[in-house]
């Protein structure tokens, strides 16, 4: 006759026998995605190299003056276009004419008075 504690120990023993097999399949699944996740890391990150290296191309200061004048038809300033110092109109030197008043304080309001204390109450 098996005694209960040798049948106990054997359930205990199968128990955590099935729990291991669980864990090391978790561990397997938990593995397979750290992988795959890894696999795409280094996607993206070839990626953003090859995103860099043509960003690097497009915007070479040679090319982009060679787009601008073919593209662009941009002139150099005239002098005709400058204006003079004179042309500025002056700010209106008029005494009648006061700054604006800075905003009014808003009034207390019904709660905040309720809550006022007198600086010997406190």
């Amino acid at each position: 006759m098996i005694r209960p504690s040798t049948a106990l120990w054997a359930l205990c023993v199968m128990l955590v026998g099935y729990a291991l097999f669980q864990v090391k399949y978790e561990v397997m699944a938990q593995e397979d995605e750290l992988a795959r996740l890894n696999r795409q890391i280094a996607e993206s990150r070839e990626a953003v190299r090859v995103l860099n290296a043509e960003w690097s191309f497009l915007t070479q200061p040679t090319r982009l003056a060679e787009l601008a004048r073919r593209y662009l038809a941009l002139v150099p300033i005239g002098t005709a276009q400058l204006g003079s110092i004179a042309a500025i109109p002056l700010r209106n030197a008029d005494p009648q004419i006061a700054p604006p008043a800075p905003p009014a304080a808003a009034a207390p309001t019904r709660a905040q008075l309720a809550t006022f204390k007198p600086s010997a109450e406190r």
